[in-house]
């Protein structure tokens, strides 16, 4: 089965439109509509109907388009080792990390993995933990990096890379607040009704950190996440807080499927070469 038309199908499907899919890979439409067809005919049955100028995917057609990111994946995955083959240890790595990992966590960790292997690229992906174990599986990324662990830890290599804690912050200035104010972009906080406090719930650390700033209430984030605040004394420790233990970590596919790059990035974090 031809991965090109494979790959044109996907991208109409998601367009709903053929002109403009043509207008992005500069390939005519009569050009498009042709390859197509042939791939409707190999399959058998049809993949969409077209209304007006609009395209709409059958059943058949959204199965043939999970299978075929699927191919598209592995045929990436392919090529990606091949060239590893052909170039010894370059390569191309591609990183999801969970939006607080990869703001907080992993640009010392790139840094320092950069500097000692110059000549491998690593392509970074901000994803939800769910994405990111989705993504493994399937193959489209090489690693992921979360504070969550994948439900299904079974079916992947979960390894551990780094101890962090969940700490309570307050304002630098006066405040009169009985809010608890807590990220989504983190693991689930353990939080029970001896606290008394209204709880409020914001998408991300650091929309949590201008707000406990301008004296909203008091905060629980991530460790690493207050650190320069905290030090130029633009948030304070709430100290009746217990920070609470959480422990990042890497997701990969089982060993053997794993190529040389990954190894290598994998090596230096259990070496602990980002510090």
């Amino acid at each position: 089965m031809n991965t090109k038309h494979l790959s044109l199908f996907i991208q109409v499907i998601k367009k709903g439109s053929i002109t403009q899919v043509a207008k992005e890979t500069y390939v005519s439409q009569p050009a498009i509509s042709m390859q197509l067809k042939r791939l409707e005919q190999e399959v058998g049955v049809p993949l969409f109907t077209v209304v007006g100028r609009d395209i709409a995917v059958t059943d058949a057609g959204l199965t043939l388009m999970e299978y075929a990111e699927s191919m598209l994946s592995l045929e990436g995955q392919i090529y990606r080792a091949m060239e590893e083959y052909r170039r010894g240890n370059r390569g191309k790595i591609i990183v999801a990390a969970s939006h607080v990992v990869a703001a907080y966590l992993l640009p010392k960790i790139m840094y320092s993995f950069t500097q000692t292997y110059s000549d491998i690229i690593i392509e970074l992906q901000t994803r939800t933990d769910e994405e990111i174990a989705r993504l493994v599986r399937m193959g489209s990324i090489d690693i992921g990096m979360t504070l969550q662990p994948p439900d299904d830890h079974f079916s992947f290599r979960v390894t551990p890379f780094a101890q962090e804690r969940l700490i309570g912050i307050q304002p630098s200035l006066s405040f009169h607040s009985r809010k608890m104010i807590v990220p989504r972009d983190v693991v689930s906080l353990p939080i029970n009704d001896t606290w008394d406090m209204e709880i409020m719930h914001l998408d991300s650390t650091e929309t949590v950190k201008q707000f406990v700033m301008q004296g909203m209430g008091y905060g629980v984030i991530l460790e690493s996440a207050a650190s320069l605040e905290l030090s130029y004394g633009k948030l304070l420790p709430w100290t009746t807080f217990t920070p609470i233990p959480v422990v990042a970590s890497v997701i990969t596919r089982p060993a053997e499927r794993l190529s040389k790059s990954v190894w290598y990035f994998l090596n230096h974090l259990r070496n602990g070469e980002d510090g």
